[in-house]
């Protein structure tokens, strides 16, 4: 029973701020418009619909889960934040202000701490859309306490488009609009950078996305998360692409799509204890295991990788580079394992 506890919490961890919504449809390309700059009180519509007057920016903001973190540091709004969930970790920046008391944590995306946050006196609680909790609990309990909540994006970004949705949110919010566009500008030049070079390939791989181990349960990204969106961009193939949301598949579905690339995310996990655990399964009948390209993303590439945040660039860069290292050369990180 405790092996399985464990197993439990370690699905939820590496999950992280991807499971626990019902998927909307894929949507279409959106529209490229002309930022409109609004005066003070603002009026800024949130991810479920909801109309949030602000009179002045924010001076005071609470941060629930990691994307968004990194989302304010990335603006340029470090000095505003008084509060982030416990897995936010980057940039390095947060976990100094945390440790010099400069930023209180305020516990997990699914556990929040209500009490501390109101006691850090907010003036605005970004949340994120499509953490059942935030929405039907956290949300509710600190709009009765009188302190306002914004809900992002965030897990259920489909595509780069819904993350520059949250930038550019956020730079309404706090009125610095061409700071956001800016930084918009750039994630999709780099974007840009990387399509480019795909654009005559004709092979595109059959990949396998992977949250965890096997004995976690084989979850994968269907069709319309932003990880199956990062295989599609990186020249290659989600083999789950015909689900919704983060199934659960089986061996003898995998083994009938024949994956030829596996990409197993995880956290606090030794690449040696993957590597036996796939040996001793069907996987090993797989194209990917046979010709050697079963890779295990750690730390900061699993985050990289699993947060639709502004390092969507990076994350594309790296999946890019192991699909098609033919085109963009191997992956050379530590944190990037090929297991053979």
């Amino acid at each position: 029973m405790q092996t399985k506890y464990i197993a439990a919490i370690a699905i939820a961890l590496i999950l992280g701020v991807i499971i626990g919504y019902l998927p909307l449809a894929l949507a279409p390309k959106p529209t490229v418009t002309i930022t409109q700059y609004t005066p003070w009180p603002r009026t800024v519509i949130d991810a479920l619909g909801r109309e949030i007057r602000l009179s002045e920016p924010p001076r005071r903001v609470v941060s629930t889960i990691p994307s968004i973190t990194e989302h304010l540091f990335i603006l340029g709004l470090s000095d505003r934040v008084v509060g982030v969930d416990s897995y936010s970790n980057w940039p390095p920046e947060v976990l100094k202000l945390v440790e010099q008391g400069k930023m209180a944590v305020v516990g997990g995306p699914w556990t929040l701490d209500i009490e501390k946050i109101a006691s850090l006196k907010p003036d605005l609680v970004l949340m994120c859309r499509g953490v059942k909790p935030h929405e039907t609990l956290f949300a509710p309990k600190l709009e009765e306490m009188g302190i306002r909540t914004f809900f992002l994006m965030c897990t259920v970004s489909k595509n780069q488009y819904d993350i520059y949705m949250d930038i550019r949110a956020l730079g309404k919010i706090f009125g610095i609009e061409q700071k956001a566009e800016d930084i918009v500008a750039d994630i999709q030049q780099r974007i840009n950078s990387i399509t480019s070079k795909l654009v005559n390939v004709t092979k595109k791989p059959r990949v396998l996305q992977l949250a965890g181990p096997p004995s976690w349960g084989l979850y994968s990204a269907g069709g319309d998360t932003f990880i199956h969106w990062l295989i599609l961009t990186a020249g290659g193939i989600n083999i789950a692409s015909q689900y919704s949301g983060w199934p659960k598949l089986s061996y003898e579905y995998i083994l009938s799509q024949d994956p030829e690339v596996i990409l197993i995310t995880v956290m606090n996990v030794d690449p040696k204890s993957v590597f036996e655990e796939i040996s001793q399964s069907p996987l090993i009948n797989t194209t990917a295991w046979k010709s050697k390209q079963v890779y295990v993303l750690l730390d900061e590439a699993n985050d990289i990788v699993v947060r639709p945040g502004p390092r969507i660039a990076d994350a594309l860069t790296l999946i890019a580079k192991v699909i098609h290292p033919e085109i963009f050369g191997d992956v050379q990180r530590a944190d990037v394992v090929k297991l053979s």
